[in-house]
């Protein structure tokens, strides 16, 4: 098993998310996306993402939809479908870079509802997986994400198994190709999808959503599993330590980090690895935080959360 994160990551002091959007092309936003990076690198994060510090939903969309990259409505040509913070960060050296794609679901979903029309899901599916496509040059690109959090979460996003198929059959690369879901309740929908090897859960939060995943769909299906085993709910570990403590930690940027250190501490964290472990087997690919760490309040909080989780790792390693 490798570790690697979800992607986001908190912003710089004083930096916001409309400064980023308007800065994508600048040399600050370059470094400040590189200087992000190479916290994840030397916090033991095995194959880090991009610091995916743009919405997930505008960072795709805010090219597809316009009319002068498109080849025709919702399919971005080829060209045009790059990740601006991949480029950026392939000028470190790194062994293993993962890069997280918003799915093609989300951004239906969050463009049109829930009633899909299949041509334009396969527009936006061909968009995405270009994207990917231009990502996989580069050598070191071990894994790709596919985010689909809406999947088994929302009423209204009830794809039928042909649209399944529209919507991951273009990702046919020779790298890990994850899918990271919220909830567990829509793996069995993607057992049969070939191009998906790898299954993403949220398990730290919730060790509940492990028992809805059974071992032997994983390898009847020639499956692997992508655990949470570190909280990335910053608001219900403070909160849990605010009412252990009698405090309220919000109002400390000291006691916020001692939240985490103390809520996700290594033992706990290492306790999900072995418990992860001890259901799935070597069937585990990759281990990290459940989700992304932008709701972090800051950059040092999160790289407690990514120490403790490598130093969890190792021990499980040394001790197994």
């Amino acid at each position: 098993m490798l570790f690697d994160d979800i992607g986001s990551f908190p912003l710089p002091e004083g930096i916001t998310r409309e400064w980023v959007t308007k800065n994508l092309d600048t040399k600050e936003y370059e470094e400040m996306v590189q200087r992000a990076f190479l916290m994840k690198v030397n916090c033991g994060v095995e194959c880090p993402n991009y610091p995916q510090f743009q919405d997930m939903i505008e960072q795709f969309m805010a090219i597809i939809r316009n009319p002068e990259y498109q080849d025709e409505a919702y399919l971005v040509s080829k060209k045009y479908a790059i990740i601006k913070e991949l480029e950026v960060i392939e000028k470190i050296e790194c062994d293993n870079v993962r890069v997280c794609v918003t799915g093609p679901f989300e951004l239906y979903y969050k463009e049109f509802g829930g009633v899909i029309y299949d041509d334009i899901l396969e527009n936006i599916s061909t968009s995405i997986a270009r994207f990917v496509e231009n990502a996989v040059k580069y050598d070191n690109v071990k894994c790709i994400s596919i985010d689909e959090p809406s999947l088994g979460l929302s009423p209204e996003l009830q794809p039928i198994q042909d649209q399944i198929e529209i919507a991951f059959e273009k990702f046919k690369f020779d790298v890990d190709i994850q899918i990271h879901l919220h909830s567990p309740l829509f793996y069995t929908n993607l057992l049969e999808v070939d191009e998906i090897g790898i299954i993403g859960i949220e398990t730290a939060k919730d060790r509940k959503a492990m028992d809805l995943v059974e071992l032997q769909d994983l390898k009847s299906y020639d499956k692997k599993i992508r655990i949470g085993v570190a909280r990335s709910d910053i608001d219900g570990i403070v909160a849990e330590f605010n009412a252990k403590h009698n405090v309220n930690a919000w109002k400390d940027r000291k006691l916020i980090a001692k939240a985490v250190e103390e809520e996700e501490n290594v033992k706990i964290i290492k306790n999900r690895i072995a418990d992860a472990y001890n259901k799935f087997g070597d069937y585990i690919a990759y281990i990290g935080p459940d989700c992304g760490l932008f709701s972090f309040p800051n950059q040092e909080v999160a790289m407690i959360l990514l120490k403790n989780t490598r130093k969890a790792l190792d021990e499980f390693r040394g001790g197994r």
